[in-house]
């Protein structure tokens, strides 16, 4: 009888056990179907988002696109700012990769370079990447994302260091967010004028960028109080 009874007692551990890994195994595959089609909605909001712009973003166009009911999305999506969000994070994400490649050993003016020089690289093969993070700026109010805070921390960490370990000089009233954002907007622009040329323009540019931001942060260790 004990015998019977210890191998009941593991027949049902076994069919408890079954149960629990298929159970497991159902919600697996739903959360990667949620993510998948999470994915595939905002394919088709970048698409949209790129031709439109963020004030034209429509969800109703969104979902056709990806071939859902306007109502369907916001089983994915809050609203439209959801949306942006999104698309946002994952392009700052994709950035913050570049900027990982960046050895962070290196002196803190030579990583400022090499910082500006990365985000060169990422938009010459990114502009759809770079496209995304401008609009998002672009928006009054838009949220901030966790990625691009990591980003904004990257990029004003550098200047910190540098005013910290007294490599760069500035006046008591400016800080390290007002020199990143000079090299955010340098680094914007050279990377816009390089997608507006044509190849053998775009070629020369390229090869006077780090010339221009080693210009750049050599004036950041210049004296700024003093008058011209």
């Amino acid at each position: 009888m004990r015998g019977e009874h210890l191998r009941a007692h593991r027949a049902h551990h076994r069919v408890e056990l079954g149960d629990g890994l298929a159970a497991e195994r159902l919600a697996s595959r739903r959360q990667r179907r949620h993510s998948e089609t999470r994915d595939d909605i905002l394919v088709a909001a970048r698409e949209v988002l790129l031709e439109r712009g963020a004030a034209d973003l429509s969800l109703r166009e969104i979902a056709r696109r990806a071939g859902f009911s306007a109502g369907a999305l916001y089983k994915y999506f809050d609203n439209k700012d959801d949306v942006i969000k999104a698309l946002a994070d994952s392009a700052m994400g994709a950035l913050m990769e570049a900027f990982a490649q960046v050895p962070a050993g290196l002196p803190v003016e030579e990583r400022a370079v090499e910082l500006g020089l990365a985000y060169l690289e990422f938009a010459r093969h990114n502009p759809e990447d770079v496209a995304v993070v401008t609009l998002h700026e672009s928006v009054p109010a838009a949220p901030v994302t966790g990625e691009h805070q990591r980003v904004e921390e990257t990029v004003i960490g550098v200047f910190r260091d540098g005013a910290a370990q007294g490599v760069f000089s500035m006046p008591a009233h400016e800080d390290a967010e007002f020199m990143a954002y000079g090299a955010w907007a340098l680094v914007q622009g050279l990377a816009t004028l390089e997608q507006r040329q044509r190849p053998e323009v775009a070629a020369r540019l390229r090869d006077s960028q780090r010339r221009l931001l080693q210009a750049f942060v050599n004036g950041l260790k210049s004296d700024w109080s003093a008058s011209a």
